[in-house]
């Protein structure tokens, strides 16, 4: 691998490139049933392993990707049944992505590798070093010797070498300077956080603004393939909890227990999740992750390539909506190699998207060396390949650049690479500034999360093709910064997004009064609100509601009103509300229904009415809210399950009409009180009226 960065005392970035790929590569092909499989243009030895051979002693060890014919099954009503066996093992995230992708949900590449097929590949004096069911092949360490009888085996499809290795190259941290400790806390911002010195990075990508909307990555999976992790440090700790799995594929697969450093990973994991207002606030925060350690620092070596494609089944397998890899391969390749079907990496990357997995790489740090370009797997056509700038904008030198070689533009989009402010790996309560493609990937992932808590049904595809049109320079994209650097504001701004969390219908004094609260609310204009006679009638609207522009407090849902008049007693109706979005624009909102049977309060001889709080449960601040016919002196107070008294909220002579009085979970002091059950009494006109709401914060 090639950490795509400078960072960290023991990280290294190789820059020099092995000898061409065997030039008849495995290619996609068809297996029974219709799916795509892999097959060889020409099965055997490729041209390059025969030239490796050439040079080597029969008891030489080497490493190669042994490719299978086939996954050692019948046509027809065996295929279907591994299918369908397949089909039983997907995990319920899994299920849900792949459900968007075809009536089918599990496919050729979800069937195991034919197990006989390895174990006579170790018969013939082959180690096996991973295997991948979606390649249906497997890395094998065996000696020169013995190729010729493996190649010669039915089920053998095609043998690849890959060779390469560079030393590693040492890169320092760079700790922040004196000027910007004191000045840290000055900086003015806008947004309801204190983003500290990583506000430069974020507003780069107007990730403030979504944060301000309420999104944070929240029910996002994303996946990270890098060195070792820590989460000791101070940033992580609202993070630990949402590290749904990890695992070390260098020490499950190699033994390597020595070999993990936490340093880069650690950085990365960083840059994309930290928490720590006033120091560091990571775009996707909210987010939950898997962590995967790929890579080794102490050498440089085809191995950790299978560890990539190994943790993408992985992550695939565990439900992973995005993957954000900080690595990449070149020291085996060469530039040819970089047209998106070549190298190992990139053809499993390709396979992750079509799975339904926003894959998200950085482009690699050779800008400033004789070859310049990227590295694998930063050259597939629809991985978001990701340069580096620095905070003024500018490219930075040591950004890759493009074009791949079958000449499409990479970078796809941009964002700061050059003094992004991070977690120090080593010291759980402080910070440092790196440099490197390596950390420009994990904002744009955090972005990449941000939009699809906005718009889950947005497929890989979508993705991607939304950070480029929406990014700084898209009108005029180039290969040294590709479409431009992230916009994630004008990516949000694509399409409209409304979401209703309550929807409530109550008989009051003067007729049916509806009230909703609503959540993400993106582009929208109105609410629509129809009514019909239940259940016979057709819906007919009644009026539009203007969407309400609120503040920077996501805690405080936006609560709207109306009340039908023209009801009459004794009749039950049902109300669709529809959330109404900016023309020409894709709407992700469903109509919510709710159905009442009329029955005026007047009728009882009732004269003030208190109506349910709104919402409840709430965290941020609640609505409770009442109705009178003629005027009265109004107290509503809040007591704990104790009977004390908590708050004062209204104490006052009020006229007819409907009113709404907002409590924020603070007592009449001004602090804050704690999650529990809370009760509430409105006395007017000599009637008193309770209710009960529960806090959860």
């Amino acid at each position: 691998m090639k950490r795509c960065f400078p960072l960290l005392l023991v990280l290294v970035a190789s820059h020099a490139f092995g000898g061409p790929l065997p030039d008849q590569q495995p290619v996609r092909g068809t297996v029974p049933g219709g799916e795509p499989g892999i097959s060889g243009v020409e099965p055997g030895i490729s041209e390059r392993l025969q030239n490796e051979l050439a040079t080597r002693l029969p008891d030489e060890m080497l490493k190669v990707w042994v490719y299978l014919a086939d996954k050692g099954i019948d046509p027809g009503a065996g295929y279907d049944a591994a299918l369908a066996a397949a089909e039983d093992r997907l995990s319920p995230r899994t299920r849900r992505r792949l459900s968007t992708r075809s009536d089918r949900l599990a496919g050729w590449e979800d069937i195991p590798v034919h197990v006989p097929y390895l174990e006579r590949i170790e018969a013939l004096g082959g180690r096996i070093l991973q295997v991948s069911r979606w390649l249906n092949a497997a890395s094998v360490s065996i000696p020169a010797g013995n190729i010729d009888s493996l190649a010669g085996q039915p089920f053998v499809q095609r043998i690849d070498a890959v060779a390469g290795l560079r030393p590693p190259r040492p890169i320092p941290l760079q700790p922040p300077g004196q000027a910007e400790l004191e000045a840290r806390h000055r900086a003015v911002q806008s947004t309801r956080f204190d983003y500290g010195p990583s506000f430069v990075q974020l507003n780069q990508l107007h990730v403030p603004e979504l944060h301000d909307l309420g999104l944070t990555g929240n029910g996002v999976l994303v996946a990270l393939f890098d060195t070792g992790f820590s989460t000791d440090h101070a940033a992580f700790d609202s993070l630990r909890t949402r590290v749904e799995a990890r695992r070390n594929f260098l020490r499950d697969e190699t033994g390597f227990t020595d070999l993990e450093d936490i340093g880069h990973g650690t950085a990365v994991l960083g840059t994309i999740g930290g928490y720590a207002p006033g120091e560091l606030v990571g775009p996707a925060y909210g987010a939950r992750y898997l962590l995967a350690s790929t890579e080794v620092v102490a050498f440089e070596r085809e191995v950790e390539e299978d560890f990539w494609v190994a943790a993408t089944e992985w992550a695939d397998s565990l439900g992973a909506d995005i993957i954000s890899s900080s690595l990449g391969y070149l020291d085996w390749y060469t530039y040819a190699d970089m047209d998106g079907e070549t190298a190992v990496i990139t053809r499993a990357a390709e396979i992750a998207v079509r799975r339904g997995i926003v894959v998200v790489n950085s482009m690699g740090n050779e800008g400033d060396t004789p070859y310049e370009k990227m590295v694998a797997p930063a050259d597939a056509e629809e991985v978001v390949s990701v340069g580096g700038v620095d905070s003024a904008g500018n490219r930075a030198a040591f950004s890759s650049i493009g074009p791949t070689f079958d000449g499409r533009i990479k970078p796809d989009v941009m964002a700061m690479g050059e003094g992004v402010y991070t977690v120090h790996p080593y010291d759980i309560e402080g910070y440092v500034r790196v440099d490197g493609t390596s950390f420009s990937a994990p904002l744009v992932a955090g972005v990449a999360a941000l939009l699809l808590e906005a718009y889950p049904h947005w497929t890989p595809g979508k993705v991607h093709s939304v950070l480029r049109r929406t990014a700084g320079q898209a009108a005029a994209p180039d290969t040294l910064n590709g479409y431009g650097i992230v916009h994630a504001l004008n990516a949000l701004m694509t399409e409209s997004r409304g979401t209703v969390r309550s929807f409530t219908a109550e008989g009051g004094l003067s007729g049916v009064y509806l009230s909703w609260t609503a959540g993400l609310e993106i582009n929208l204009l109105s609410y629509r609100i129809e009514r019909r006679a239940h259940p016979d009638g057709s819906f007919e609207a009644l009026t539009s509601v203007p969407v309400i522009r609120s503040g920077n407090d996501p805690q405080r849902a936006n609560t709207y009103e109306y009340t039908d008049t023209a009801v009459q007693p004794g009749t039950s109706y049902e109300y669709r509300l529809q959330p109404v979005g900016r023309a020409g624009l894709a709407l992700t909102a469903e109509p919510v229904l709710i159905r009442i049977d009329y029955e005026p309060g007047a009728s009882d001889g009732l004269v003030a009415v208190l109506y349910p709080n709104a919402p409840n449960p709430f965290a941020g601040s609640t609505d409770i809210r009442f109705e009178l016919s003629e005027p009265f002196h109004v107290t509503l107070t809040i007591y704990d399950l104790l009977g004390r008294k908590i708050r004062v909220l209204v104490d006052a002579a009020h006229g007819p009409g409907r009113y709404a009085r907002t409590w924020n979970g603070m007592d009449g002091d001004g602090r804050a009180v704690p999650s529990g059950v809370y009760l509430y009494r409105m006395t007017a006109g000599g009637i008193e009226r309770n209710g009960k709401m529960l806090l959860l914060r």
